[in-house]
This record gives structure tokens, sequence and C-alpha cells, in this order.
């Protein structure tokens, strides 16, 4: 049952886009905790006899333990320990890694300070209680990452939702306290990281007053977060202007925030290949996705892929959970590197009438490590459909170079467009549309004459930071 083999998964890059997966507290916690416990936090007996490298198998930032190895991935400030005498323990698989293998990209934690999650003193907002926690955050980005997002105020911590937690009440409360924030970094910072400036906004309009402000700022990178990295013709449009006004030169690190669906991470590589030929050549652009940790907890697994023109995905489904299934011999029947080492009674753990750690019997057969155990499994599979997403779209981009003139809106079951018998035409079309953009004289006068498409492919998160378009910030449903 057991292949003893790692498999190497971020050698199956290539030039694409890097996805990275948003390591959960959850997972990092149980890592961690076996590590520095001397391997006693998780009980042997509890442990899978197929992990014949134990739950250090689990880490793939490990390249010599994870039974599959990945050198990139994202972590939250917002979910971390930013007390520096225990982050050493408490976040020791994204701390004690090897720095020469992977790379970190952190997560400043805005989201988490204006949800409440992290306890910021906004009445006195330069006051020293809310410096200690800007310098909590700052040492930790520092510590951990390679790459770190600036500390910005999304606009919509001032929306009716979330004013009254932040006292924020406009967009311009946000700007400033983003500048704020950005001049506290600029000042404070140490050289351990390189910094990626945060640009938000809800529409074009308010994006270029953010832009504007942020631009000056001598931080290494950029992230774009807000309408920037949900609306395609927006993100375009951006980096046009930035192109053009030199603020792409020398930064080699561009991360467009959380995003899931294979057609944008196709997007983005297309994207990040046109920057790299003709404005960067060391630009790398970034994207992540928490869903293979937060899709765990709702009880859902990766149980394969969908590569058609009607649905290009990855897909999950209920996991089994059955107390029948205590002490089974059942191999796991979805693969991965982590499921191909696991039993069903492996993963459906409790069987009837036995207790769980809070004395009762619950409505579940899993207990607490099966859940981790399901969310390796997951992001294993969550990183080979971006990597097979790509290779699909390489291949078939060889005979297939359609031009967005030719484009028409299509409703339904009318598949009539269609071209090839994996990829969607959309993505076919923004091959040839991105490299258009980039080569012309008149890249703007090219956007314009996309608009129709450009709005077709928005997707879901688009419609999550409009509210269907019709002009509310519905954007903290995208943390839902």
């Amino acid at each position: 049952m057991t292949d003893k083999r790692q498999e190497h998964l971020g050698d199956y890059n290539r030039n694409f886009a890097c996805f990275l997966p948003a390591i959960s507290n959850f997972y990092n916690t149980f890592i961690s905790k076996q590590r520095v416990t001397g391997g006693t936090h998780i009980p042997a007996e509890r442990i899978p006899k197929g992990m014949d490298r134990g739950v250090e198998g689990m880490n793939f930032l490990n390249p010599d333990e994870g039974y599959f190895t990945y050198n990139t991935a994202l972590y939250s400030a917002g979910h971390a320990c930013l007390n520096m005498e225990q982050v050493n323990d408490r976040d020791s698989m994204v701390v004690n890694r090897d720095r020469k293998f992977s790379t970190i990209v952190g997560d400043s934690g805005g989201y988490q300070i204006a949800k409440g999650v992290i306890k910021f003193d906004w009445k006195d907002f330069e006051g020293n209680k809310a410096n200690t926690v800007r310098s909590n955050i700052l040492n930790w980005l520092e510590l951990t990452s390679d790459w770190a997002m600036t500390l910005d105020v999304p606009t919509w911590a001032a929306d009716e939702l979330n004013s009254g937690k932040s006292g924020l009440n406009s967009f311009q409360d946000c700007l400033d306290a983003t500048v704020f924030n950005n001049d506290y970094f600029q000042k404070n910072r140490l050289g351990q990281t390189k910094f990626l400036n945060v640009l938000q906004g809800d529409d074009w309009e308010s994006g270029q007053i953010w832009y504007d402000k942020m631009k000056h700022y001598e931080f290494e990178g950029w992230a774009f977060g807000g309408i920037n990295m949900c609306d395609m013709e927006i993100l375009l449009r951006r980096l046009i202007v930035m192109r053009d006004e030199k603020k792409l030169d020398g930064k080699d690190w561009i991360h467009v925030l959380g995003t899931s669906q294979l057609d944008w991470a196709c997007f983005l590589t297309a994207i990040q290949r046109q920057l790299r030929k003709h404005v960067n050549p060391n630009v790398t652009l970034s994207f992540d996705s928490a869903s293979a940790f937060l899709s765990t907890a709702n009880g859902l697994v990766y149980t394969g892929n969908s590569f058609t023109p009607q649905r290009y995905s990855f897909i999950m489904d209920k996991a089994p959970d059955d107390r029948a299934m205590k002490g089974s011999n059942i191999p796991f029947p979805f693969h991965s590197a982590i499921g191909d080492r696991l039993t069903m009674g492996d993963v459906c753990y409790y069987g009837p009438g036995d207790l769980n750690k809070n004395g009762k019997e619950g409505a579940t057969s899993w207990d607490s490590f099966s859940y981790c155990l399901m969310m390796g499994h997951n992001v294993y599979n969550q990183i080979k459909a971006v990597q097979v997403a790509n290779d699909l779209n390489d291949m078939e981009s060889i005979k297939y170079k359609p031009q967005v003139g030719h484009w028409r809106k299509t409703k339904g079951s009318d598949n009539t467009d269609e071209m090839s018998n994996f990829v969607p035409r959309n993505i076919l079309y923004f091959n040839t549309l991105v490299e258009e953009i980039f080569t012309s004289e008149n890249p703007m006068e090219v956007i314009n004459n996309a608009k129709p498409f450009l709005a077709d492919i928005r997707g879901t998160r688009w419609a999550r930071h409009t509210g269907g378009g019709k002009g509310k910030n519905n954007f903290s449903s995208l943390f839902e």
C-alpha cells in the first residue's frame, strides 16, 4: 500500500504563476507540536502504519522528510504566534524550515485586525498599544517570511458590517491608516524580509487613488487586494499603468490575494510570462488559497479533477465518515502522497460508543488528527490540479490561438464556440489577448475593445466583492 518515494511537486511548476497554499494554523500546530515535543504530541499508536516518516512526513516544507514536498507557501500573522519568545516552538513548521529550499510569503494579518481577531487599539491608532501590535507583526514577518505584505487596512473595514469594530467610517480612513502603517514599517524594518506594497480599492477610481498614494514607497514588490485581485480588466490596467510609470522595475514579486479558480491560475501564468518577457525577467507572480484546509473543516475531501470546457476545476465531495469503519484496512480510495499511506480506519478513528477528547460521543468518526490527515491530502491535490490545469493550457495553446475580436458571449448549454476538449475557450482567448496587450503601442485601447470578454471572466470573487456588480462592497463574504 505504501509508496516510499517522495514527490517533489515544486519541480513541476515550470514557468507557471506560483500557487501558494495558505497554511492553516490547525495544520501548522500539529506538525510544530510533534516537532518540539520529540514526537509525543500525537501518540505513536495513532500515527498510521503507512506513514513511515511519522507526522513530519506531512510537512511539505521539509525537503528530506516530506511525503511530498512543495517549496512555496503563505502563512498569516493573523493565525501566528506573535510572541517572539514562543514562536520558534509554536510555528516551528514555518520558522524552523530549510530556508535554502522554501520560500514563505507572509500575510500581515490586516484582515484579522479589521475583524477583531487580533486585538487592536483603534481609538488610539497611533498610540503605544497599537504600535505594540504593529511591532509584533513586523518582527514576526521579518523572522518568518522571505516576502511579506505591508499592514494594509482593507476598505471593507469601514463598511456597515465592520465599522463598529474598527471605528473606521470611510475609504479615506482606511487609506490614511494604511499610510501610517506603511510609514511605520518603512521606518522600523530590519531588512530581514522583502515587503510587498498592498493595493486596495473597490473600483478603478478608488484603486487609482490608493495606488497614487502608495506608489512612492520603496518596498520590493506588490500585492493586489480588493478590486485589483478579482476584476481582470482592472488588474491588467493597473499593471500597464505601473509598467509605464516604471513601478514594476526591480519589483521581483507580485502577489494576487486569494484565488483557487483554475482558470485564474492559467490567466496569471499568462500574465507572468508576458511580464518576464517584456518588463522584468526576474518577476514572480503568485496567488494563494486556503480552500484545501478550509474545506476539510466542512468535511469535504478532494476526490478528483474535471478538465473539460464545461468544468475546469478540482472536485470536492463529502468525505467518508462512518464509525463502522473503525480499524478498517480498506485503503483510502483517493490518491495523494498522504492518502496512499492511509486506510479508512486511519481516517474513521472513532467507533460506535467511542468518546472524543471532550468525553462525548460526537457526530463524526473523525478525531482531530483525521482532519489534519485530510488537509494534507487536500493540499497535495490542489497543488497538482493547478499544475495540470497549466499543463493542459500549454498543450492546447499550441493548437488554438483565438483572437478576442472573434469572441462572443454564449449562454447555458451553448458550447459551439469551444475548441479544445480539455480547456475552456476563455482561457485560450486570454492567452492571445494578454500577449497583444503587452506588445501593443496602445494597450489601453486593446483592453477597452476586450471589455465584454474581460467582464465574462471575472468569476465569483468579483461578484462577492461588488455584491454582484451592484456597487455593494461585500468583500468580507470571501472569508466566511
